[in-house]
C-alpha cells in the first residue's frame, strides 16, 4: 500500500504543477525577491540502499534474508490511524513503543526522549543573492523503523521469524544543509529547484538478539528461548540533497532526494555477541562468511516528499 501511495502524492504534485501553469497568466504578481521562511510537514519517505551489500541488517548480521532487503518506506508523523496519547504524535515512535515498550527510552539519549514528542519537519531559510541563485540555510528532523521481519529480501515458501537475528531498529535524522535555490528564491505561484551540502546526525536505539530456534537447539543445544538486549548507537554523515518544489500563496509541496553514502557509523552488536556460540551463529546466520563488522552504515538515497508552507 505504501508504494502506491508515494505514486499518488506524485500525481497530487503533477495536477499542482498544470493548475499552476493555467493559471499563471492571470494570477497577480505576488511579493519576489525577498527572504523566504519555508516549513515542510507530513512528509513521506522511501529509503533505498546503494547496492544489495549495503541493507545495513545484512551488514549487523551477515545473513542472505537482508541481502538485497527493503528500506524504509511509509510516513514517520501524522498518521491520523494511529495516533496513541500519551505515545506522541510520530506513527513510528507508536510501533517502536507497541513492539519493545519503553525500552528503547531506558537507552536513549535526552535528544532522542525528546524529539519522541514532535513530529518531523523540516525548515529552510532562503535569501536573495547578487547571483542568478537563492541561498538557504535548511534543518530536517526525520525518524525510521525497521524490523528484522519486514524488511527482509523478497522470497517464496515458507519464513519462519527464526530464520534471521531478531533485530528492530529506530533511528533518528538530524539534518543541516546549505542549499542554493534555482532560478532564485522561491516565490509564489513558483517552481524551485534547490542543490546542497550537509551533515546528518544520526542516532539509532535498537533491540537485538536471538529467537528461539530449533535448527540451532537441535545442533548446539543452544538457543532454546529468547534472548535480546537493547542498545543505542550515533555518528555523523555527510550528505547531498537535490529536489524541486512549488509553491501557491502559502501551501506548496516539496519532493526532494538526499544521498548518504556507504560509511560506518553505527555500533554492531553481533560483532561480539554472547547469547550462542558464534559455530552456531556462523552455521545459523552468517551466510557472508568472515569476521562480523564492529560499524555498519546506511549508504543509499531517502525520497522525500512533503507539504509545504511558506511565510514571504
Amino acid at each position: 500500500m505504501r508504494s502506491p501511495l508515494f505514486l499518488v502524492l506524485l500525481f497530487i504534485f503533477i495536477l499542482f504543477q498544470i493548475n499552476y501553469l493555467s493559471a499563471q497568466e492571470a494570477a497577480p504578481a505576488g511579493p519576489s525577491g525577498g527572504p523566504v521562511l519555508r516549513l515542510g510537514f507530513y512528509e513521506m519517505l522511501h529509503q533505498t540502499y546503494w547496492t544489495e551489500e549495503d541493507n545495513t541488517f545484512y551488514q549487523m548480521t551477515g545473513t542472505n534474508r537482508f541481502r538485497g532487503g527493503k528500506g524504509y518506506q511509509g510516513i514517520p508523523s501524522g498518521d491520523i490511524t494511529d495516533i496513541q496519547i500519551p505515545d506522541g504524535i510520530s506513527a513510528n515512535v507508536n510501533t517502536k513503543k507497541s513492539a519493545d515498550g519503553n525500552e528503547h527510552s531506558k537507552v536513549d539519549s535526552a535528544l532522542g526522549r525528546i524529539t519522541d514528542w514532535l513530529p518531523s519537519f523540516s525548515l529552510e531559510y532562503i535569501v536573495p543573492t547578487n547571483y542568478l541563485v537563492g541561498a538557504g540555510l535548511g534543518f530536517h528532523y526525520t525518524n525510521t523503523w525497521l524490523d528484522d521481519t519486514s524488511v527482509r529480501a523478497a522470497t517464496t515458501g515458507s519464513d519462519p521469524s527464526y530464520d534471521t537475528p531478531l533485530i528492530r531498529m529506530f533511528t533518528r535524522f538530524y539534518m543541516f544543509s546549505g542549499s542554493v535555490y534555482f532560478p532564485g528564491t522561491p516565490t509564489p505561484k513558483g517552481i524551485d529547484f534547490f542543490f546542497g551540502f550537509g551533515l546528518a546526525f544520526v542516532e539509532s536505539t535498537y533491540t537485538w538478539g536471538i529467537r528461539p530456534n530449533p535448527e540451532i537447539y537441535n545442533t548446539y543445544g543452544e538457543a532454546f528461548f529468547l534472548q535480546k538486549s537493547y542498545l543505542r548507537s550515533s555518528g555523523i554523515l555527510p550528505m547531498q540533497r537535490f529536489g524541486l518544489a512549488s509553491a501557491s500563496d502559502s501551501f506548496g509541496f516539496m519532493l526532494e532526494f538526499i544521498r548518504l553514502p556507504q560509511r560506518d557509523v553505527l555500533e554492531n552488536p553481533f560483532k561480539n555477541q554472547s547469547f550462542i556460540s558464534s559455530e552456531a551463529y556462523d552455521a545459523a546466520y552468517n551466510d557472508r562468511g568472515g569476521e562480523l563488522p564492529g560499524k555498519v552504515g546506511m549508504g543509499g538515497m531517502i525520497t522525500r516528499a512533503s507539504w509545504t508552507y511558506s511565510f514571504w
